[in-house]
């Protein structure tokens, strides 16, 4: 018995269709930024923690993109290893975040 054994195949194809163009999105936005182009990844002229935020964003939406595309093509492996590497690499950047901005705020206390 499989992961998607028990999905109907009309409703999960549809949805993951739904998930994947939220991913390509979420892709989007994290590599160009929002309207502003703040917290891109690939911003000329953006500093390092929204490069972070942005990388995070991208992630996120490279996961919805592997879960909505294992659950068209029925790929267990493919769901195992989008959530996998997703997991890690969101709770890397989200510390690397929240130390830098914790550091941030200690720096600018000092220098008040």
């Amino acid at each position: 018995m499989t992961t998607f054994s028990q999905l109907d195949p009309l409703w999960a194809s549809s949805i993951a269709v739904a998930v994947i163009a939220l991913g390509l999105m979420l892709v989007w936005r994290g590599l160009r930024g929002g309207r502003d182009g703040g917290r891109a990844l690939l911003g000329q002229r953006v500093d390092m923690l929204h490069r972070l935020e942005g990388f995070r964003l991208t992630v996120f939406g490279l996961v919805l993109i592997g879960v909505g595309g294992a659950v068209i093509w029925q790929a267990q492996w493919l769901l195992l290893l989008a959530l996998g590497i997703g997991f890690v690499e969101i709770l890397e950047s989200s510390t690397l975040i929240a130390v830098w901005k914790s550091n941030h705020r200690r720096d600018e206390a000092r220098r008040a």
